[in-house]
């Protein structure tokens, strides 16, 4: 856990440095090159042996790689085959890949194989024989009887999980570096949002994340976590530091008094939800099958990455099963979670297929109804998806929007438990692979308790040239407080007339955001059409994530390797 807490410090720190691009990149690369052979090197394998047999052999045959020793002699088997009483194929020396990991660990013990070899490892068999018959064409025949042991390759699991707390980086914070690493490199995401609290602004996250062209302009609910107010004045800046226009159509605060034993938060729709007594998931169920529950329990950067290791999808989900309050008809679901930087730069990935052609594309997405973009996007797996499980099968509650990824904020998903079957409540979280982290969840069951709402509009709003842009943050209208240049900036202060009763002395804070905002890229070349009209298939974009991330990781893998 300290190591997890201390990878999530280094990307805090990398964060600071983005504003001095050239820094930026060399560290970066530096980070890579030092980092990536521990995320690519920390699994083990073992040999058992196996009965010989006639159907074990055939069986193996169809599907494994067949490694052959004789004496001091290695070779593979190439297209095996078992013919009656004898095993035929051709001997070839072992490929590149396969000679890394033709011999079998000795004595008992485990061997380490590279992530990027398990395919060829877990399917190497070995066979030991004591002779065998060689024809033209290098065919070679086996007798059954010659074979006098045959060991299967499986993955030491034991091994590998002891591997990762040894070493003290497991897979899960060696990608929550790399990626984030290199995703800095090409960053772009949304208007910047820093709270006063009493002595600085302090970063704390990002507004209307993904409404990246006018039709999908929406409201966005950001929490404020450590803002304090001075004489009832509280105080926020708006920022532009990236390579993209920003039109801020509202920036309204609202505050809220409540209990000082409950925690307040904000639906996707800007409904006010109490939370007392939120409850830990009894298990958290990944689609490989592991066990998350502990890696939920707390936020503490150890966060669910939805990039495990699937075949045949690149969906990724987790299950999680909460106990259920005698008679309770609704509960809350409550995430700590963001976007991945990996999202956020291979979005940019995509755009580059576009080459001259882009500024065109975007013009175009302009004219489209913001229903079938935001179709597009939950086709490709962008949102996160919430599912809790009915009498009727699985039921999709929300799709949670984009929330941008350098600060995870706190989310609140109300649920209808009438049709839910007895027993535990159990919801599934569902995104493409590596787009969001989940770091905690839990599920309060509490009824809403009495609060007070106070929507405050900003009292100033001065832009960098010492400008009022008030009017044009004031209401959800016309005017748009416009952006168009990286470097801008807004510095907000509220006016708050919420007394302090003693019935509802806590305080939480949010600033209401509605606005869009538009990338500026001047790429070059001719436009890649093939894969463009691939990213018209639902999922395409979440097959683009999984092949661009193994392929990243095997260039920087050899880049390591040579240097």
């Amino acid at each position: 856990m300290k190591n997890l807490l201390l990878l999530a410090r280094l990307r805090g720190s990398m964060l600071r440095l983005f504003r001095r691009p050239k820094v930026m990149r060399g560290i970066a690369w530096l980070l890579l090159v030092a980092l990536l052979p521990l995320h690519l090197s920390c699994s083990y394998y073992y040999t058992r042996n196996q009965a010989v047999t006639a159907p074990t052999l055939t069986t193996l045959a169809d599907s494994k790689v067949f490694v052959v020793h004789q004496g001091a002699e290695t070779w593979q088997l190439v297209s095996p085959r078992f013919n009656g009483e004898v095993l035929e194929g051709v001997k070839a020396a072992p490929y590149m890949q396969l000679a890394q990991h033709s011999q079998p660990p000795v004595g008992g013990t485990s061997a380490r194989y590279n992530v990027l070899d398990k395919n060829v490892v877990l399917n190497v068999v070995h066979l030991y024989i004591s002779e065998h018959q060689e024809s033209p064409g290098q065919l070679v025949r086996i007798p059954l009887a010659a074979v006098q042991r045959l060991d299967l390759v499986e993955k030491d699991t034991g091994r590998t999980t002891a591997s990762y707390l040894l070493v003290g980086l497991g897979i899960a914070a060696a990608v929550f570096v790399i990626v984030g690493i290199i995703a800095l490199l090409l960053k772009s995401s949304c208007p910047f949002v820093y709270a006063y609290d009493g002595q600085n602004y302090h970063f704390v996250g990002e507004a209307y994340g993904g409404a990246i062209f006018a039709p999908l302009e929406r409201d966005d609910y950001l929490p404020l976590p450590g803002i304090e107010p001075q004489s009832q004045q509280y105080r926020l800046k708006l920022t532009n530091e990236l390579r993209e226009r920003q039109y801020t159509n509202l920036a309204e605060l609202w505050v809220v008094a409540h209990p000082a034993n409950t925690q307040v938060l904000l639906d996707q729709h800007g409904g006010v939800h109490t939370v007392a007594r939120p409850q830990l998931a009894i298990s958290a169920v990944s689609l490989a099958g592991a066990d998350c529950a502990q890696q939920l329990a707390a936020a503490d950067h150890n966060a669910f990455l939805f990039n495990e290791e699937l075949a045949g999808t690149a969906v990724r989900n987790i299950t999680l099963a909460f106990a259920r309050p005698a008679a309770a008809r609704t509960a809350k679901l409550v995430l700590r979670a963001k976007n991945s930087l990996w999202l956020d730069y291979l979005y940019g990935e995509f755009a580059k297929k576009f080459g001259s052609y882009y500024t065109h594309w975007a013009s175009r997405e302009k004219q489209l109804p913001a229903a079938t973009i935001n179709q597009w996007m939950r086709d490709q797996g962008m949102p996160l998806k919430v599912y809790v499980a009915t009498t009727q099968g699985w039921r999709l509650v929300e799709n949670i929007p984009l929330v941008g990824p350098l600060a995870a904020r706190d989310l609140v998903v109300p649920l209808d438990l009438t049709n839910v079957p007895p027993g535990p409540v159990r919801v599934k979280l569902e995104a493409g692979f590596m787009f969001w982290e989940v770091d905690y969840a839990a599920l309060d069951a509490t009824p809403d308790q009495p609060f007070t709402l106070e929507k405050c509009r900003p009292q100033t709003a001065l832009d960098e040239h010492g400008l009022d842009q008030a009017g044009n943050l004031a209401a959800d209208d016309a005017q748009y407080l416009q952006q168009p240049h990286p470097g801008m900036e807004v510095t907000l202060s509220y006016q708050s007339r919420l007394e302090a009763p003693t019935t509802q002395p806590g305080r939480s804070v949010f600033l209401r955001t509605k606005g869009y905002y538009e990338h500026i890229r001047h790429y070059e070349g001719l436009p890649n059409l093939p894969e463009l009209y691939g990213f018209r298939k639902p999922g395409r974009f979440m097959e683009f994530s999984q092949e661009r991330y193994y392929e990243t990781a095997r260039q920087l893998n050899l880049t390591a390797l040579n240097r």
